[in-house]
């Protein structure tokens, strides 16, 4: 007697099992795109090799096995695909109603089973004859008469089927340039005329307002004509938002406010707000959340961003916008109220987590630390009424380093900021530069404190605070304006820093210009401000990152705060350089802050092309430029630029790569990394991303051939390296030698991407190491491993 709830798996007899699923013929459209629309499958075959069916036999494995292990086995298998004769003929009429639809009336597709080597395997070949494409040959446009005809003809001249722009005719029709016919095509053409017309006051258009009508004219080509019933033009009426919030205690407020719109002089409107159990909440926030005013013409896009706006300010936890009545009386255009429905969340929240991290630019270089931390966060979801957050969060964490030695890195850190779905006092008057999609403000002070085992270094704090404002101007693109941003820190040494970690490298340096400024970057207090404006347009998804593009510019000036208050506060007889120091993050008055003036630009190039569906290509280019200002010779520390590493050129570990062709190198010690950093960065990689298999063990296994190029150099004014003769390399930027100059690696990757993480591990190796001019100096048995998480970019 079989249990009641055990997985049973029933075989007709003699039915084979689908190994293969193949497209023959002129397909036109890809084989990825067929697949999607066939419902039979096949059973994988291990890297492609005939015959070695991995997971049925983890499956058939599982069912001998039974109880646990044998559940789990099938889990990671796949169950039999077996031949289903009906199916593949439903799946023949599938495709072929696809071609159809697509524009080939006179398609063929025949499904067929071939004999595979074993009686119990066969394949399905789909054979494809697509026949000659039917064209669209003359567009045109009925019922826009209710519209202003210039608009009306810009509506229809903004086609998205092929045409000659501005050759619209005075009957609204335009001839298509080899548009060939597509159903799809023209549901997305309905869909566009459907939202111009929602966002012109026809709020009664639906999509039974606007037919397709298909007119045969030759053998190979249709005229569409498409029909449009308008109905109304309406304008916004009355506003009613209803707030219910999450308090025990039942209190009712209601505010009512007139509005007298200049476009209707007959009456006056009115938005009301009626606040349930809610008694932070300001009603200021809900008119400050509203597009649009009473009385203007309807726009659904301007009522879509009401919603997103209330949603973006992170108070409530549910909205509902529903239009009311519809007041249709008078000569006027008739209005349309609407009622905006909302829940407010829980003011106080605390919630704990443990997270892995990977963590980046403690000490100016991109750190490849790898660890796990706790962390415990506080937030008040609206702390003055209009929407305001405060967060309070505070984090300890552990890491291992590059050379995956266990707990070589601590840092706690605590951060406290106050983000506002507004620009606050006194920028509130930019937002009326142009109409944003979004504005917000957020402001923020935090503090860490870490230790560096393998530098022997303790950073006793890192203060900062910021000041920071954001303009989206459209769903994927965003400034972000840095107005204020303050860091204050106080590095110190740990016992050993000597002997362990400094004597090796300072023995690799013999300018004592450069030794002196080794010493200042690791070891004196240094304050910082900049003045940064960030450029970001980005749609792609930031943990897959298959396809689409990422661009960022970023423009800073920094050092100027501390060099005006030296010169006009502090000595305004001479200029230091320095401050006085803190009596705080393990400093005395006595310490001096050393500042520097600087100018830095960033662009940061990215895109992602999916070539089908197991095949992707990802390329970056990276630019940075700093440059000392003022008196400075060189920028701070942690503003320069690293190359080499686990983000960067993968064929050298963190920070190696530079300056230039030059090596830090004497007969008695070679340092390790470069130290110095740069003042100027260029790096380009691409990689060719491979799926080999689909749901292993809940993950995808991605393979990954990649290139990297890159390095930094110094500036113009940066003294760059003392060398003895004019062979040697002083690490300085030039444009007849940077070619050269450049370091190049190679090598593969594998990437585990589960839903919502990604493991990777790369082996590179050095392809021209620009130090030596060799090509290929590392041995095969000896590639760079790097381990993190995410994709590399």
């Amino acid at each position: 007697m079989r249990k009641a709830g055990a997985q049973v798996n029933y075989e007709p007899p003699d039915t084979p099992i689908v190994t293969d699923i193949t497209f023959q013929g002129d397909l036109v459209f890809s084989e990825e795109n067929l697949r999607l629309r066939v419902r039979s499958v096949a059973n994988r075959e291990l890297l492609g090799w005939t015959g070695i069916r991995w997971w049925l036999g983890l499956y058939r494995l599982g069912e001998k096995v039974g109880k646990r292990l044998g559940r789990a086995l099938m889990a990671a298998g796949e169950p039999p695909a077996f031949l289903d004769s009906s199916l593949v003929a439903a799946d023949a009429d599938r495709l072929r109603l696809y071609y159809q639809q697509e524009g080939y009336r006179n398609a063929s597709v025949v499904g067929s089973v071939v004999q595979g080597n074993s009686p119990k395997h066969v394949s399905i070949v789909f054979h494809v004859q697509p026949g000659a494409p039917t064209f669209i040959r003359r567009v045109n446009f009925e019922g826009l008469d209710a519209l202003d005809p210039q608009v009306a003809r810009r509506l229809a001249d903004a086609s998205i089927l092929r045409h000659q722009r501005g050759r619209m005719t005075s009957s609204l029709s335009f001839r298509a340039q080899r548009e060939r016919y597509s159903e799809s095509r023209l549901l997305a053409e309905r869909r566009r005329l459907l939202a111009a017309l929602l966002d012109r006051g026809y709020a009664a258009v639906t999509r039974d307002s606007i037919r397709a009508i298909v007119f045969p004219v030759h053998t190979d080509s249709f005229d569409v004509r498409f029909r449009i019933r308008t109905g109304r033009r309406y304008r916004f009426g009355d506003l009613e938002y209803v707030v219910t919030g999450p308090e025990t205690r039942d209190s009712v407020r209601r505010d009512t406010v007139r509005v007298d719109s200049p476009s209707v002089s007959d009456r006056p409107f009115f938005v009301t707000s009626t606040l349930f159990s809610e008694r932070k909440l300001s009603h200021n926030l809900l008119h400050r959340s509203m597009a649009f005013q009473p009385g203007d013409w309807y726009n659904q896009s301007l009522l879509n961003a009401t919603k997103r706006r209330l949603e973006s300010s992170g108070v409530f936890a549910f909205t509902d916008v529903q239009p009311l009545f519809a007041d249709t009386t008078g000569p006027e255009a008739p209005t349309l109220p609407h009622q905006i429905e909302l829940r407010t969340r829980q003011r106080h929240q605390i919630r704990l987590e443990t997270f892995v991290l990977q963590r980046t630019g403690l000490l100016g270089k991109t750190d490849a630390d790898l660890g796990m931390g706790f962390g415990i966060t506080y937030r008040n979801n609206n702390l003055f009424g209009e929407g305001e957050a405060l967060q309070l969060r505070g984090t300890t964490s552990v890491a291992a380093d590059s050379d995956f030695k266990l707990f070589r890195s601590t840092q706690g850190e605590v951060e406290a900021s106050l983000n506002f779905p507004y620009l606050i006092a006194p920028f509130g008057g930019l937002g009326k530069l142009s109409d944003f999609y979004d504005l917000k403000s957020r402001i923020s002070l935090s503090l860490i404190a870490a230790r560096r085992d393998e530098l022997r270094l303790i950073l006793r704090g890192r203060g900062s605070a910021r000041v920071r404002l954001e303009f989206q101007h459209a769903p994927t693109v965003t400034s972000v304006l840095d107005v204020l941003d303050i860091t204050v820190s106080n590095p110190d040494t740990l016992e050993g820093f000597t002997n362990n970690f400094l004597r090796g490298i300072l023995g690799a340096i013999s300018d004592p210009v450069q030794q002196a400024r080794i010493l200042e970057d690791y070891t004196k207090p240094q304050i910082n401000n900049a003045f940064r404006y960030t450029l970001v347009s980005s749609n792609v998804n930031p943990l897959r990152r298959e396809r689409g593009h990422y661009f960022e510019a970023l423009f800073e000036i920094g050092g100027n705060l501390p060099a005006l208050m030296d010169r006009l506060v502090f000595s305004p007889d001479t200029v230091e350089g320095s401050l006085p120091g803190l009596p705080f993050f393990g400093g005395s008055n006595q310490t001096r802050l050393i500042y520097r003036q600087y100018l830095r630009f960033i662009g940061d190039f990215r895109q992602y092309r999916r070539l089908n569906r197991n095949l992707g290509v990802a390329w970056k280019a990276v630019v940075g430029v700093a440059h000392p200002i003022g008196r400075s010779e060189v920028v701070p520390f942690d503003k320069r630029f690293f190359s080499g590493g686990s983000f960067s050129v993968r064929g050298w570990g963190l920070g190696e790569l530079g300056p230039g062709a030059s090596s830090l190198t004497t007969e008695d010690a070679t340092a390790e990394a470069n130290l110095f950093g740069g003042d100027i960065k260029l790096e380009f990689s691409v990689e060719l991303r491979r799926v080999l298999f689909r749901n292993v063990f809940a993950a995808d296994w991605i393979v990954t051939p990649f290139v990297d190029a890159g390095n930094v150099w110094f500036g113009p004014r940066n003294p760059g390296i003392v060398v003895q003769s004019a062979r040697e390399s002083n690490g300085r930027f030039r444009a007849s030698d940077f070619v050269t100059e450049l370091g190049v690696g190679t090598g593969v990757g594998v990437r585990w991407a589960w839903e919502y993480f990604i493991a990777r591990l790369d082996f590179a190796y050095k392809v021209h190491d620009p130090q030596t001019g060799e090509f290929f100096p590392d041995p095969l048995r000896r590639p760079r491993l790097h381990f993190g998480i995410g994709h590399t970019f």
